[in-house]
């Protein structure tokens, strides 16, 4: 048995869910796992996000048994209803945090329920009592307990996609980004029919909510390669249609390309583990540095109204600004810096100078001695002092010079911080020294 098929038996045998099937037997309610849940099971691929369906109210259902169990639970939707349970674990042995959401039909059936689903691969239930078989299945799932009316099964074996159905695109029309989102995630192709749908139906997207794109977009440029997808979706018109302020502009693919292809440009490969840590950092929710640096190289210096438009997080937009900005200073450049710009730059950026100099090595040709050069500055610079702190304080400049508090201190501490990182200055009693002589010079200064 390989390592996912016991990870997926531990979740499923764990003691929450017995306890879960337990409850359901005795309220007499049939539990079915649906959607994402069973895609990802019949893929042999982990999960902590687990999806029920049942006949009967689905929050009350939840509250209930969330109570039984002494765990967190949360209505989310009235019609239909639905709810989530949260269950934290016990001890390190157990799941991380374990995630169900039950949901009530949104049909008189099960089966023309799972139709109304937004793909095929996600159109499938088993019911929670025959779970377990189809994860002990050798190879292959057994057919028998997947209810599949709209042939997911198969389209997981040839690695298609496919809408249940025109409707699910008019009842929701975000599913024309989802569809290239699975594609991106599983690796999968689109049918050509699904690919016709989405061209007759593109202009329905601007009716979507400008977040539920956004969450669309961002889980496409999370994939390692993104752009292959991005171009197909450029192609049917779709792309615009969900970013319309980049119409009238090129699409900047060779950066972005070069981005996907290579990250972590020679120069910097001995800061690898930084890097990798940094980029896969979070600005939002299931936002991070990297998909943020990828979605700037796409949209190149359009990204006035990108922020407002999609609805991204104060930290996310700032973020891709200075990337911006930041670029713009090193273009301006030439790539020809001296060690005291290089030390200006590493100030200026502070926390986002990796991401200024990725983002720029992507769009624009830098010498990699000048990387390797920045990055061992600020590790054997920058960071140390930083770590040292000020040299002197406020408090120091009172006592020593009969100074009040106000803005001439503020800018003596300014004086002494820049000339410490530019490395004119090492000690506390450099640091007074160099005070005392500013005093003394023109009061223009001051």
């Amino acid at each position: 048995m390989n390592t996912t098929n016991q990870m997926l038996q531990k979740l499923f045998g764990n003691q929450t869910m017995q306890a879960l099937g337990n409850f359901a037997n005795a309220r007499g309610v049939q539990l079915y796992l649906v959607g994402g849940s069973v895609r990802d099971l019949l893929l042999k691929r982990q999960t902590t996000d687990i999806d029920f369906a049942l006949a009967s109210d689905a929050i009350q259902f939840a509250k209930a048994f969330a109570t039984s169990i002494n765990a967190t639970c949360i209505a989310l939707e009235e019609n239909p209803s639905t709810a989530r349970v949260i269950v934290k674990p016990h001890d390190a042995s157990e799941t991380p945090c374990l995630s169900m959401d039950f949901v009530q039909f949104r049909a008189a059936s099960l089966t023309e329920d799972l139709r109304l689903r937004d793909l095929t691969i996600n159109a499938m239930a088993i019911a929670f009592e025959n779970v377990e078989a189809v994860i002990n299945s050798a190879c292959e799932p057994n057919s028998f307990h997947v209810i599949d009316p709209c042939g997911g099964m198969k389209d997981l074996e040839t690695g298609l996609l496919r809408f249940p159905s025109e409707q699910v695109v008019r009842a929701d029309p975000v599913r024309l980004l989802r569809i290239y989102r699975f594609a991106a995630q599983l690796d999968f192709k689109i049918s050509e029919k699904a690919i016709d749908f989405v061209t007759k139906h593109r202009s329905l997207l601007s009716n979507v909510a400008s977040e539920r794109c956004r969450d669309e977009l961002m889980k496409i440029l999370n994939v390692k390669k993104a752009h292959p997808y991005l171009q197909q979706m450029e192609t049917v018109g779709l792309l615009t249609q969900a970013l319309p302020f980049i119409q009238a502009m090129c699409i900047l693919w060779r950066s972005l390309e070069t981005f996907e292809k290579s990250p972590i440009p020679i120069g910097f490969q001995a800061y690898r583990n930084e890097i990798n840590d940094y980029l896969r950092e979070e600005l939002g929710t299931e936002i991070n540095r990297r998909s943020l640096i990828k979605f700037s190289l796409l949209l190149g210096d359009n990204l006035s109204s990108v922020g407002t438009h999609l609805r991204l997080s104060r930290k996310a937009t700032q973020f891709m600004k200075r990337l911006l900005d930041g670029s713009t200073a090193l273009k301006n450049e030439n790539g020809q810096l001296t060690q005291k710009q290089i030390i200006r730059f590493l100030r200026t950026y502070a926390s986002e100078w990796w991401g200024v100099l990725l983002y720029t090595a992507a769009s624009h040709p830098i010498d990699p001695t000048l990387l390797e050069q920045i990055a061992n500055t600020y590790y054997e610079h920058i960071l140390p002092i930083s770590k040292q702190g000020r040299l002197i304080t406020g408090d120091d400049l009172i006592k020593n010079f009969n100074l009040k508090e106000g803005e001439q201190i503020g800018r003596l501490l300014k004086a002494i911080e820049e000339r410490q990182f530019d490395g004119e200055i090492r000690t506390r009693q450099e640091a007074f020294d160099t005070v005392a002589a500013l005093i003394q010079q023109s009061h223009g200064f001051l």
